[in-house]
């Protein structure tokens, strides 16, 4: 075995394993987005009951449920990506991987760089406002009745921003090394693994 095939597997096992960790981390982000779901569940159907049976009802949950959904979003929002479940029109492309795949390809490639930077770009415009909710100790509700802060709902954006960033990033590489390499010369485990 030469150096360079020494060489370039070392690389790939290193890489392997941080795109290990960084689907953990993404992993476990969807898993508490869902979960936060379920609880959300639970809370709108204990006010509603508590309306209902009781007429009352369960102090702060529309702010809890206005926080939350937001939270929930971009906790989940970097696994949603790398399962290629994010909502888009794929019509041209299909046609385009079944007429041209490198170009599809480069197409793809493309659309994940540019969600890159949006991902990017919303970092830089929340920072702002997570620092002000930090700083200025920033809640929502009414004094005296129910209080909660802001803060925990933009840094979680934040981190979220972070982790939809570096999945476009990884996809965008991946569509790229696709691209290079011919769709005949793939190996099979690539295939299948689309």
């Amino acid at each position: 075995m030469s150096s360079d095939q020494t060489e370039h597997k070392d690389t790939q096992a290193v890489t392997g394993k941080r795109r290990f960790h960084f689907d953990q981390i993404t992993s476990v982000m969807n898993s508490i987005g869902t979960a936060w779901v379920f609880v959300l569940l639970v809370i709108i159907n204990l006010d509603i009951c508590g309306r209902a049976f009781f007429n009352h009802p369960i102090r702060g949950v529309p702010e809890i449920v206005a926080l939350s959904i937001v939270a929930c979003v971009f906790l989940q929002l970097a696994h949603t990506l790398k399962v290629g479940r994010l909502t888009r029109s794929d019509v041209v492309l299909v046609w385009l991987a079944r007429k041209t795949p490198r170009f599809h390809h480069g197409v793809q490639c493309l659309y994940h760089l540019v969600g890159a930077v949006l991902m990017v770009i919303l970092f830089h415009a929340s920072l702002p406002l997570f620092t002000k909710a930090w700083r200025l100790d920033v809640y929502v509700g009414a004094e005296g009745d129910f209080m909660a802060p802001v803060w925990p709902v933009k840094l979680i954006i934040l981190i979220g921003c972070v982790a939809a960033a570096i999945q476009f990033l990884l996809t965008a590489y991946k569509e790229l090394m696709a691209g290079i390499r011919r769709s005949g010369d793939l190996p099979k485990t690539d295939r299948a693994s689309r």
